[in-house]
């Protein structure tokens, strides 16, 4: 085996806001080109994002060429193309209402979304906060007049505060109770503790048999650091913010500048 080839990873892990998708949520040519070519290798590809299961599979449509999904944050993991789910982790059953109202008593006018097995369930003001061409249904009064069921993650926002300062508002209420992130759109999101995507593409590359030394990962926000310092090449996108940046090895292309596949192609030539 050349030097060229020993460089090639095994896995590779690749957020979508921000990093594979272009600001304009499309997904290049280039890019599916490229994706499908390492794929064709024998290298997984995964998908691990913060979109939920439904929205997330808007974007493998696209790109074609996915072995597995990570999305709700690692909440969930799904296999390709059998669509086999082999994580599907929830909130304790009690918490989301709990949550809610101690908010919404601490911070008035502060809104809410569920996310449950198949979808999402907002409240007015997530759609605006979304990508173009996210797919959400009409918008609930309340969260709370919703039959009860397990939830994924809870989703939250407000007209009236930067997002930074929201942030501190909700750590005060919320504690160590739920993980706290932010995948860079203006809303945070509520998981439960101790999981995020390195946790779920740790569990994945063990029943790989992968190590996780060679595995890449690309990402851009502050929901992909513990991905990218886990994965043994963790690429940040120029796009990204400073401290995201430090979490990484590499800094790669903008995701304008079509990033994942350029450096993709660096080694699959």
């Amino acid at each position: 085996m050349n030097s060229r080839e020993s460089e090639k990873p095994q896995l590779v892990a690749i957020d979508v806001d921000g990093t594979l998708a272009r600001s304009d949520g499309s997904l290049s040519e280039k890019t599916c080109e490229t994706i499908a070519k390492v794929r064709s290798v024998g290298t997984k590809i995964v998908i691990a994002t913060g979109r939920p299961w439904l929205v997330a599979f808007d974007c493998v449509e696209k790109l074609g060429e996915v072995d597995f999904v990570v999305c709700s944050n690692g909440a969930m993991t799904v296999a390709l193309p059998s669509e086999e789910i082999l994580e599907d982790i929830y909130l304790p059953f009690e918490l989301p209402e709990r949550l809610v109202r101690s908010l919404r008593s601490k911070i008035p006018g502060i809104a809410f979304a569920y996310e449950f097995k198949r979808g999402v369930k907002a409240q007015s003001g997530l759609a605006e906060r979304l990508p173009s061409g996210v797919p959400l249904g009409d918008p609930i009064d309340d969260v709370l007049n919703l039959d009860p069921r397990p939830i994924r993650k809870i989703l939250t926002w407000h007209d009236d505060f930067e997002l930074s300062a929201l942030g501190n508002l909700i750590s005060e209420v919320v504690g160590n109770e739920v993980e706290i992130s932010s995948s860079g759109l203006d809303f945070f999101e509520f998981g439960t503790i101790g999981i995020s995507k390195a946790t779920a593409l740790e569990k994945l590359t063990m029943q790989l048999k992968i190590d996780s030394e060679k595995t890449w990962a690309f990402g851009d926000e502050q929901n992909d650091i513990e991905m990218l310092k886990w994965a043994g090449c963790g690429y940040a996108m120029s796009n990204a913010e400073p401290s995201v940046k430090e979490a990484s090895d590499f800094v790669a292309p903008s995701n304008d500048e079509d990033g994942v596949a350029v450096t993709l192609e660096s080694v699959f030539q």
